[in-house]
This record gives structure tokens, C-alpha cells and sequence, in this order.
């Protein structure tokens, strides 16, 4: 049988501090890796809720930017389709009138065809604002001399002399030239005969 050593009491004094001092430390290594467990714990989950947080705010972003995107899209299409309307509103507008134009003109020249023509006669004073304009080098035409004839109404004839008549004013309105006036009086204006074709 082994013997016991014995200690005296100062030594043993001193095992039982160096005993406590090993258990304290321990102690206090494991309260560090729990310490340090949580704090890595406590980072991960901030970690966690800050990828959340940026995943919900790109997530908002995105809707929005698609909101965005859809909204403009509408808003596109409704303009387009007013800018259609206004247009296909304008041509029919100008259509109307030019129709109006139109009736008018024929309903006056159909109105001048009816009616008795009468011989206009030379006046001796022709205001200026209501005699056309002379071409700078040409003669006046003489009396008598159709210069101005409708082109679908050789019954519809104007001198030059005198008042305008109401056939003219509305060839005018429709956008008429007296220019045209007199190109269809040479084309389709009689001619007198020439004196050499004549009996003597």
C-alpha cells in the first residue's frame, strides 16, 4: 500500500489557490466563447435583417419602376389616340368645307345659268377697287370680247367692263383664278370670222 504524502497546511493552502485560479480561468475562457458566440450571432442576424431590408427596398424599386414604365406606356397610347382623333376630326372638317365650297360654286353657277344673261355694257367710269387688275403691257380688252368664261359653263362669260359679276366672286371664294378664267374664255370662246373667209 502507498503511502500518503502528506502536506502541510501552507502547501495546501496553496494547491487550493492554484485549483481556484484554474477553475476561474476556465470560467472565464468559457464566458468569452459564449460572449463572443452570441455577438456572432447577434451580427449574423443584423446581417440578416439588412439584406432583407436592401431586398424589400429593391423589391419597391422595381414595382415602382414597372408602375412607372406602365403608366407612361398608357399615357402614350391615350395621346396617340387624341392626336388620331383631332386629325381624323380636322380632315373630316376640311372635307366638309371644301364639299360646302363645292355646292356653293355649283349651286350659284347653276343659278347664273338659269337666269337671262344680259349684255354688260361698257361703263364710262370704273371704280378701281372692283375692275381686276390690268397685266402690266396688255391692252384692254375690247368691248364686247369675252376675256372670262367658267370652264364648265361657256353660258357663264365676263368681259372685264363694269361691276365683277356674282359667278366670279364665287369662283374666287373656292379658290379660283381669274387667271384660269381667261384661259378657258381662249380655248373655249367663239372666234369671229376672218374677213379674208368672208363673202364679199
Amino acid at each position: 500500500m502507498t503511502d500518503l504524502k502528506s502536506y502541510e497546511l501552507p502547501e495546501l493552502e496553496a494547491l487550493a489557490e492554484q485549483i481556484k485560479a484554474e477553475i476561474a480561468k476556465r470560467e472565464q475562457e468559457e464566458a468569452d466563447q459564449a460572449r463572443a458566440a452570441a455577438e456572432a450571432a447577434l451580427e449574423a442576424e443584423r446581417r440578416a435583417l439588412a439584406e432583407a431590408e436592401a431586398a424589400r427596398r429593391a423589391a419597391e424599386e422595381e414595382a415602382a419602376r414597372k408602375a412607372a414604365e406602365l403608366a407612361a406606356r398608357v399615357e402614350a397610347r391615350a395621346q396617340a389616340k387624341i392626336e388620331a382623333k383631332a386629325q381624323a376630326a380636322a380632315q373630316k372638317e376640311a372635307a366638309a368645307r371644301e364639299q360646302a365650297g363645292k355646292k356653293a360654286a355649283d349651286k350659284n353657277a347653276q343659278k347664273h345659268a338659269t337666269a337671262p344673261q344680259t349684255v354688260v355694257q361698257p361703263s364710262p367710269r370704273v371704280p378701281a377697287d372692283t375692275a381686276p387688275a390690268a397685266t402690266p403691257g396688255e391692252a384692254p380688252a375690247a368691248p364686247g370680247h369675252v376675256r372670262y368664261m367658267h370652264p364648265s359653263n361657256r353660258a357663264l362669260t365676263w368681259d372685264g367692263q363694269g361691276s365683277m359679276p356674282d359667278w366670279i366672286h364665287a369662283w374666287l371664294t373656292t379658290g379660283g383664278t381669274l387667271y384660269a378664267l381667261e384661259i378657258a374664255a381662249e380655248k373655249l370662246a367663239p372666234r369671229p370670222i376672218p374677213g379674208s373667209f368672208r363673202k364679199g
